[in-house]
């Protein structure tokens, strides 16, 4: 038999909770016991010196990506990530997660059973975007967790990954073409939600880090944000998009070019902008443009494989990951990063090896609303250059987002020397 609607499991949830409390208890049992069955069955952390755990959302397969890089170079660690679903709507994009805690489960004794055995089996505890992990993932913050960890002998630390630590007025003052670059009395709830959570965080990180506790950030330009925080890199499945590059098309090949852009939030990648420059292009016969929205994770290796060119955001100056898998893959890259972001690649911290310059240089083409069209239409006027470009890609993903410069990070923090293999 179907599942029902999501809409009509919310308005039952909603009738039930409006009864008495006794009678709740009894109408509710059945779910909290098949919440609480989800919640026992989460597989054990591994024997290990060092075990760590990082949740609790997953953003863009990162916390997996996280866990495996140090599992895989870290002697001596073991590493389990965890994914909550915020709603039973949710989809997390086929995502790869140790641990999945669905909406359902989240109405069961999280805090007694998954809580207790995160306090039980981790050493190192990392906080994805300042939430907490015991229990309560998407209304309480580490700040709840930290007496528990503490007492518990673990150590922890938060990873912001962007717009829930980056405050929209200081974007708008350092970026000329930021999307937040509007009067602040003519914000609309999003906006004005957006800069609500990142005060909150940034207040939650105020008492983290007067405890001393350990800040990472997951792409450099939010060490401008963070000064004092450290740079965990992306990890990227590099094998997986050269493979797919390699069964296909090497870019610019095609008479009429195919442009990708797979804006993970339409509104702060620049989409409008992106948009009308590749609509325009596409009317006139220059390129073919397509646009993805929703897709599964594990399908896109094959479309960033079937594109010449991936056009990132051009708004925001953050390189994410789809930036670092359409490097993987070969394509040619475009998107807006400033001079400091690019200087940063070959070094932060000490973590990362210093590089020979040429090989430094992040091979993406840069881009904004203003210049885009110009760009594009140099890249068509010159293909030979840029495809030269486009094949240094695969290996500056490769030395910079395997897992190998993260884990580095990790190390640090783990107090373990990586292994190369």
């Amino acid at each position: 038999m179907a599942a029902p609607p999501v809409d009509l499991r919310r308005l039952a949830w909603r009738a039930v909770a409006a009864l008495p409390g006794p009678v709740r208890r009894v109408a509710t049992l059945p779910v909290r016991r098949r919440a609480d069955a989800e919640l026992h069955s989460l597989t054990p952390m591994p024997e290990a010196a060092r075990r760590l755990y990082v949740g609790p959302w997953n953003t863009a397969g990162q916390g997996w990506s996280w866990a495996r890089a140090a599992e895989r170079h870290l002697p001596g660690t073991a590493a389990q990530n965890l994914w909550a679903q915020r709603s039973l709507a949710q989809s997390h994009f086929s995502f790869p997660a140790d641990h999945e805690i669905s909406a359902l489960a989240q109405r069961g004794r999280v805090r007694e059973i998954h809580g207790e055995r995160v306090l039980r089996e981790a050493t190192h505890v990392l906080h994805e975007s300042g939430r907490a992990v015991l229990a309560d993932f998407h209304a309480a913050s580490m700040v709840q967790d930290v007496p528990a960890l503490e007492a518990a002998g673990i150590s922890h630390a938060v990873l912001y990954h962007g717009s829930e630590i980056r405050d929209l007025r200081e974007h708008a003052e350092r970026y000329p073409h930021s999307p937040y670059r509007v009067p602040e009395r003519e914000w609309d709830d999003y906006f004005r939600t957006l800069q609500s959570i990142v005060d909150k965080n940034r207040a939650d990180l105020r008492e983290h880090a007067a405890g001393g506790g350990r800040v990472l950030v997951s792409t450099p330009d939010l060490l401008d944000v963070l000064p004092g925080a450290s740079w965990l890199p992306l990890v990227v499945d590099v094998d997986r998009f050269a493979g797919a590059a390699a069964a296909g098309v090497g870019p610019l090949e095609r008479e009429v070019p195919v442009i990708l852009h797979a804006p993970s939030n339409p509104r702060l990648k620049g989409t409008g902008a992106v948009e009308e420059v590749l609509e325009g292009m596409q009317s006139a016969g220059l390129v073919q443009y397509r646009r993805l929205s929703g897709v599964p994770h594990a399908q896109m290796p094959a479309f960033v494989a079937d594109a010449d060119v991936v056009v990132d955001q051009v708004v925001l100056g953050n390189p994410g990951v789809l930036m670092t898998e359409a490097l993987a893959a070969g394509r040619v890259v475009v998107a807006h990063l400033t001079d400091q972001v690019r200087g940063r690649w070959g070094a932060t911290d000490g973590a990362l090896p210093v590089l020979e310059r040429a090989e430094a240089d992040v091979p993406v083409v840069e881009a904004d609303p203003d210049t885009l069209r110009e760009v594009l239409e140099g890249v068509l006027g010159d293909r030979a250059a840029y495809q030269a470009l486009a094949s240094r890609g695969p290996a500056w993903a490769r030395r910079n987002h395997d897992g190998r410069a993260a884990a580095a990070v990790l190390g640090g923090w783990l107090g373990v020397e990586p292994v190369d293999r």
